[in-house]
């Protein structure tokens, strides 16, 4: 952790330390490198791969189906500032941003066919979702505000990722989609600043990130359920009382999930919020090295001419 601090209970900085970071534009964060991931799935792979919960494996299958329509609206909202962004630095960690997306939005999509060879239906849930987000709210949402809901969406993936790494919650997954999701964390982490400090330099204030993230969390949650709950009927394991038990393990007895997401929310409401208050680069660091070894490739470093 930079400069010895110590996070509070929720994983904050204290706010004297930190304040110094938010006022920095500087982008304190580790390099961003873009890698492809090259592992494949296929039909043999445990229907309840997390482990055998069922709950928190529809819970990352909810979260893959939404992956591929939220990189591509990142990438389209980015490239549409990227002409107004006058520092070469931040042009250049933008378009590795988009390149990491890119990425990301690949590595879910191969999942698709996974869960469509296992018997799950799942192209009418992603078209209806897709079709609500991405034809009728995108058009209509001003540039700064789709900005400003990048931000907390990314926020939001970040601190996902930082639990599931931190508290090892993949421990016990199928290996190949522990490691789809072990990297993705990872890189979310590492690009976390990424667009938060975008919006700082295109003059989005206090207020439009308050109003940002009151709109993104409801959805964001909603579609997360609703497409769990749909894998979970189609295995008719909906209302079984086990399902229950783990999402009840997931969110407050054993992971504790509920308690630090509303820490990490409160956190970004907060004026003086800067995404590299909590420093956990070093985290992201040993998951990438994990799967970049010449032994066991996962990851593939992507030229950064690519990123252009």
């Amino acid at each position: 952790m930079v400069g010895g601090a110590r996070p509070t209970a929720h994983g904050s900085f204290p706010e004297e330390g930190l304040r110094m970071a938010s006022q920095s534009h500087t982008f304190v964060g580790p390099p961003i490198e873009a890698r492809r991931f090259l592992s494949h799935f296929s039909a043999s792979t445990p229907r309840h791969w997390c482990g055998g919960n069922a709950m928190l494996t529809h819970f990352l299958n909810s979260y893959t189906l939404l992956v591929p329509g939220n990189e591509g609206y990142y990438i389209r909202t980015l490239k549409r500032v990227m002409p107004s962004l006058s520092d070469p630095a931040m042009r250049t960690m933008v378009a590795q941003f988009l390149l990491q997306e890119g990425q990301h939005g690949a590595g879910h999509h191969r999942c698709w066919r996974m869960l469509e060879s296992q018997g799950y239906r799942i192209s009418g849930f992603q078209r209806r979702v897709d079709g609500f987000l991405y034809k009728v709210l995108e058009p209509i949402t001003p540039l700064r505000l789709r900005v400003a809901m990048v931000a907390c969406v990314e926020h939001v993936n970040a601190y996902l990722g930082h639990e599931f790494l931190a508290q090892d919650l993949l421990r016990d997954a199928d290996p190949d989609l522990r490691a789809l999701f072990e990297w993705h964390f990872a890189e979310e982490i590492e690009h976390k600043h990424v667009v938060f400090d975008v919006l700082h330099v295109r003059g989005g204030g206090y207020l439009l990130r308050v109003f940002a993230t009151l709109l993104v969390l409801p959805l964001f949650y909603l579609l997360m359920g609703l497409g769990a709950a749909m894998l979970l009927q189609q295995d008719k394991l909906l209302w079984r009382r086990s399902t229950w038990t783990q999402l009840r393990q997931h969110l407050f007895s054993k992971d504790h999930m509920a308690r630090r997401t509303l820490g990490y929310l409160f956190d970004y409401l907060r004026p003086g919020f800067h995404p590299w208050q909590l420093d956990d680069r070093e985290l992201a660091r040993m998951v990438i090295d994990r799967y970049s070894t010449p032994e066991a490739p996962v990851l593939e470093p992507l030229p950064r001419s690519q990123a252009a």
